[in-house]
């Protein structure tokens, strides 16, 4: 215990750092957050941003992170040799994880198609939303996660500042973790700012038959729905899941824990308590993987944490911005983008 205490405050300590320093947790200073974004005609300004928080731009970097730490954990518990290992992680932790996150090409291929999805669902929705690209700050949520509540406190107010200051009335966030931040516990940090957030489901499932009738067929049928902790229990976004699955054409399965009590998808404790996350999540994955071989998630660190178990159980993750970019984008018109400007 004492050993794990010391890797956590050390990764803490780290996180914060970083964010003081590069405005990253990662402490990149490569704007790797737009990638995602290249190709599309994203505008810069209007009555709503679209906000990432950089939480699916991040998987591949941090499940080899969660990978070092696991296979260096003792070495990580001696002070003096974090401290080494800070120092040149200044000098080349970025393009160390840049290198290494190559390994999780497939992960960061599906972060970047929810993104994409989740932006032609919008636009066939009509409700194109602007996007700082550069400028998109981290959210915080990763420090919130772990109890450091006074430093997401001041990058909630720091985010609030700065949508404020671009003339944004509402903000539209990709992940549960990022709505609960800015709406749930730190409400202020926009409310007083005359700022509101909502989640990308909460637009696109009242307009729902728009999408069953732009939608291409997918090559999948039914899906079993694996309800985000944060999701359910904070934010109470659940039939939205399932009547945009169903708006895709998707038959849609229920495992044994579902809506509000769900089960965890084990993390986000992967950093310090590794094979405890990794009990939690295939214990889930097998729960679902008992229903259906197709498993529909809308978090960020769901995907993460369940899609290591698709070769082992036969099944296949998939984010619902995924299912979207099948069904919605590559193939967005500009016309589609033009209406979306009306909405």
């Amino acid at each position: 215990m004492p050993r794990t205490r010391l890797i956590v405050s050390q990764a803490l300590t780290t996180l914060e750092r970083n964010l003081r320093r590069d405005g990253d947790p990662l402490g990149f200073r490569g704007n790797y957050w737009i990638d995602w974004s290249q190709g599309l005609d994203l505008p810069s300004q209007g009555p709503r941003c679209l906000y990432t928080g950089r939480m699916y731009q991040m998987l591949p970097y941090v499940a080899q992170t969660s990978k070092l730490v696991a296979r260096y954990q003792s070495w990580l518990a001696c002070p003096g040799l974090a401290k080494l290992l800070e120092l040149g992680g200044r000098l080349a932790g970025e393009a160390t994880l840049r290198r290494l996150a190559r390994a999780a090409g497939e992960i960061e291929q599906r972060a970047r198609d929810s993104l994409r999805g989740i932006w032609a669902g919008l636009c066939a929705v009509g409700a194109q939303p602007a996007f700082l690209q550069q400028q998109e700050p981290y959210s915080g949520v990763l420090l919130y996660d772990l109890g450091m509540e006074d430093a997401a406190r001041g990058q909630a107010d720091k985010l609030g500042a700065l949508f404020s200051s671009q003339g944004f009335s509402e903000v539209i966030a990709v992940d549960p973790h990022s709505v609960h931040l800015l709406r749930g516990a730190f409400p202020e940090a926009l409310r007083r700012r005359g700022v509101s957030i909502r989640h990308y489901l909460e637009l696109l499932a009242p307009a729902r038959e728009r999408i069953a009738q732009r939608r291409r067929l997918l090559p999948i049928q039914e899906v079993v729905v694996h309800d985000s902790c944060v999701m359910a229990r904070e934010l109470g976004l659940m039939d939205q899941v399932r009547q945009v699955a169903q708006a895709l054409g998707l038959a849609v399965k229920e495992p044994a824990d579902t809506r509000e009590n769900t089960a965890c998808c084990g993390g986000p404790i992967e950093y310090a308590f590794g094979e405890l996350s990794q009990q939690v999540s295939r214990l889930r994955a097998q729960e679902l993987a008992r229903v259906s071989e197709q498993v529909l998630v809308t978090c960020p660190i769901c995907l993460l944490n369940l899609s290591p178990y698709e070769s082992e159980l036969g099944i296949r993750v998939w984010d619902l911005g995924e299912l979207l970019h099948r069904a919605l984008g590559a193939e967005l018109k500009p016309d589609d983008q033009r209406q979306g400007n009306h909405g």
